[in-house]
């Protein structure tokens, strides 16, 4: 065997190399496609629109309360949300899957401002406009986050 033969040989030895791991990659990638597909978030074995737990309102049993009907932006696991115009006033809502998922976001989103109406399991933000509306037809804790406006009072010397 001669140099060049060596090399050659070595050359088609690195290319099947190549090519059986560029086939084991797409092998996986198709299998990583078809178990999501049947089981992830929407997939065709379970639902991703998982029942409300006893007592829990879904996103449309909330927007049917009051008076709309929900267009869903988001459906996972943790949290499923939509939104819906009434009055003339767009109405975010969200249901989640614990109160633990719930209270986490509902402390993130104060950061932000703002007034959120919390009931078991859900959260709908609120404005000016719907706070009273939507407080008596749905009950719940109106929470307020942090005000921006910049209209902080200060008492006291200093």
């Amino acid at each position: 065997m001669t140099a060049q033969d060596a090399t050659a040989a070595a050359a088609g030895s690195e290319r099947t190399v190549r090519t059986t791991l560029q086939w084991a990659a797409l092998l996986v990638l198709f299998l990583l496609g078809v178990i999501e597909l049947l089981g992830g978030a929407g997939g065709l074995v379970g639902s991703s629109q998982a029942a409300p737990g006893p007592g829990r309102s879904s996103v449309e049993d909330l927007a049917r309360r009051i008076g709309c009907t929900a267009d869903i932006t988001t459906d996972a696991a943790d949290l499923r949300q939509g939104m819906c115009t009434s009055g003339g006033e767009e109405i975010w809502i969200a249901t989640f899957p614990t109160e633990r998922a719930r209270d986490a976001w509902t402390s993130e989103a104060k950061a932000y401002g703002g007034s959120y109406l919390v009931g078991e399991g859900w959260v709908v933000v609120l404005s000016d406009t719907t706070a009273d509306l939507l407080h008596g037809l749905l009950g719940g804790v109106i929470v307020s986050g942090v005000d921006h406006t910049g209209s902080h009072s200060h008492t006291g010397s200093g």
